[in-house]
């Protein structure tokens, strides 16, 4: 049953617990995060908010992030997520997570503070993906070349550390439906591969 202003009262409750969200730019990880922290209470971190804080040098004149601007926003992110799990639930870390690496380093946070952890991939075609960054674009923001999101892309398609993939091309609602579906799949610490919104890599 949902508690006041439709979140749920369970959410603060039990072993913390870090969702990794990774994918390509424009494939719906703030969407995700969003929903999880409106809905769930989560704590919500995206890896371009600490790149950005590095200004000018945030980016190159192609508008993708600087290798800089990559490490930066990644440490930062860890020394966040890795304080937030000391005192809240649920923590979601939104980033393109292109390098197993990287990955790992958060899966390591989450181990050593207690937590559980699930890794999960949200993928849209990649038109998709491009045209909502080009929309970004034309709004005055700035966002990664075509070349850069193809090369993320195939960084993941190789990966085998993915937990579980969630795919964005329906609509809004309902993606919400399947973010609310798999917060409370890894709240209730089920399996969360059992879950009907989610499939494997085997099933892409």
């Amino acid at each position: 049953m949902n508690g006041a202003n439709g979140v749920h009262p369970e959410a603060g409750t039990g072993r913390p617990r870090l969702i990794i969200v990774c994918g390509v730019p424009g494939s719906g990880k703030s969407t995700f995060a969003l929903r999880a922290a409106d809905r769930w209470r989560a704590v919500r971190y995206a890896s371009e908010t600490f790149a950005e804080q590095l200004g000018a040098a945030a980016r190159t004149g192609s508008g993708d992030l600087s290798i800089e601007a990559i490490a930066h926003a990644y440490s930062e992110m860890g020394a966040a997520v890795k304080n937030s799990l000391a005192t809240n639930r649920l923590v979601v870390a939104a980033g393109s997570f292109r390098s197993e690496e990287l990955r790992r380093r958060f899966q390591d946070i989450a181990i050593s503070s207690g937590a559980s952890v699930v890794t999960l991939r949200i993928v849209c075609p990649i038109e998709t993906a491009a045209k909502r960054v080009r929309s970004r674009l034309s709004s005055g923001e700035k966002g990664p070349t075509a070349d850069a999101m193809l090369q993320i892309e195939a960084e993941l398609n190789r990966a085998k550390d993915i937990d579980a993939v969630l795919t964005n091309n329906s609509s809004i609602e309902d993606f919400h439906r399947q973010v609310d579906a798999v917060v409370e799949t890894v709240q209730s610490g089920s399996d969360y591969h059992a879950s009907v919104v989610l499939h494997t890599e085997n099933d892409q």
